[in-house]
């Protein structure tokens, strides 16, 4: 679990509170804006998760994390917005099964999360909520998410590295590239690749097949660009 600039005591210690109730034992925390030892008196008997939270960096975050699920009340209206498109939270179960270590990542309790701090997760998620206002308090959405990925019994299936997600998407867009696709249709494309990839439950064998057929079809194109270019 991962709170981006919590800045109210009161959704810090609800939040350490609710991860005891479901068994989430790991806290996070990117710069955070408040007093930890005021949120205790929020936590009740899980002041502990709170004692042993990290302090941490998102880039760091993104690091030790094979896959983070950045959540969100605000969705994609543009078709191109990729990084909002998202995964619905019955299906994020599945996805922090098969990729460990994980986290979710929740977004400051006044505008959540920034378009370039979604960019450096995996996948995104939201819940539903009416469109006359969208947005959770912080520590409601985060009671939802645990109860929702809480419930049944996900798949146990082959973990999913993020190494391979990016080998993935970077073969596509070279691809892309080759097929003399513009440059922002190429980024754009390779964004939603990776995103596919850590939805799909594909394993790192088969990220690793797909991503060999795309470098060999792209160096067969540069080989015919090359004959077209001498005749």
């Amino acid at each position: 679990m991962t709170l981006v600039e919590p800045h109210y005591p009161v959704n810090l210690g609800h939040t350490a509170r609710l991860m005891m109730n479901f068994g989430v034992k790991k806290l996070y925390l990117v710069n955070p804006q408040v007093d930890i030892s005021a949120a205790a008196v929020y936590a009740s008997h899980a002041a502990r998760v709170l004692d042993d939270a990290e302090t941490i960096s998102l880039r760091r975050l993104r690091e030790v994390n094979e896959l983070l699920v950045a959540t969100t009340a605000v969705r994609a209206t543009k078709g191109s917005n990729v990084i909002r498109k998202v995964v619905r939270p019955e299906g994020v179960r599945e996805l922090l099964v098969a990729s460990k270590p994980s986290s979710l990542v929740f977004g400051r309790d006044t505008t959540g999360l920034t378009n370039e701090e979604i960019r450096m997760c995996d996948v995104t998620t939201t819940i539903d909520t009416s469109p006359s206002y969208r947005a959770l308090n912080l520590g409601n959405a985060v009671a939802i998410m645990l109860y929702v990925i809480s419930r049944g019994h996900a798949r146990g299936g082959h973990p999913q590295s993020q190494t391979a997600r990016r080998v993935f998407a970077d073969s596509f867009y070279r691809l892309a590239v080759a097929s003399r696709l513009q440059p922002h249709k190429a980024r754009n494309l390779r964004e939603a690749v990776k995103r596919i990839a850590a939805g799909s439950g594909l394993t790192d064998r088969q990220l690793q097949m797909f991503s060999g057929v795309f470098r060999k079809a792209t160096l067969r194109m540069g080989e015919l660009q090359d004959l077209d270019s001498k005749t």
